[in-house]
This record gives C-alpha cells, sequence and structure tokens, in this order.
C-alpha cells in the first residue's frame, strides 16, 4: 500500500479527470505510475546497453553501420520497435 499526497492543483486535476472517464482516482493514479515506470525501467535498460556496447567498442574497435543505425532509430516509438542492430 502506498499513500501520496498531490498538490491541491494535481488532486483537482486527477478528480476532473476521473469523473470524465468514469475510473477511480485509484486506477488512474496506478496507471499513471505503471506507465512512468515502464519509461524508466525502458530508458535504464538502454542506458545500461549503452555502456555495455561502449565498453565492447573499447575492446574490439567494431561498430555498427550508420544505415543500420538509422534504420533502427526511425522504428524508436512505432508500434515494432526494431531491436537495436549488433556486429555480426
Amino acid at each position: 500500500m502506498l499513500g501520496v499526497r498531490l498538490d491541491p492543483e494535481l488532486e483537482k486535476r486527477l478528480a476532473m479527470l476521473a469523473k470524465k472517464t468514469k475510473r477511480s482516482k485509484s486506477y488512474l493514479a496506478k496507471e499513471a505510475l505503471r506507465d512512468y515506470i515502464d519509461r524508466l525501467e525502458t530508458q535504464e535498460r538502454r542506458r545500461q546497453e549503452t555502456l555495455e556496447r561502449w565498453e565492447a567498442y573499447e575492446q574490439t574497435g567494431e561498430a555498427i553501420g550508420h544505415d543500420a543505425m538509422v534504420d533502427w532509430l526511425e522504428s524508436w516509438g512505432e508500434d515494432e520497435e526494431k531491436a537495436c542492430p549488433t556486429i555480426k
């Protein structure tokens, strides 16, 4: 169980959204927290992958080609985001 104190303006916005969507404030808060934590976990996973790739590059000097990287980056935010390219 978690208790969270909201400032009055945020509490008001949450209450209005709950009323409009016919959802409880707890439901909306839980969904918002789940989405936020998912985003942070994704960012942390990408940060860790970046550090691992940098260490590998420092050891081998091998790199991924520009076109492969652009293709991957352009897929970000899509439903079917592509996996990060790897050195073959």
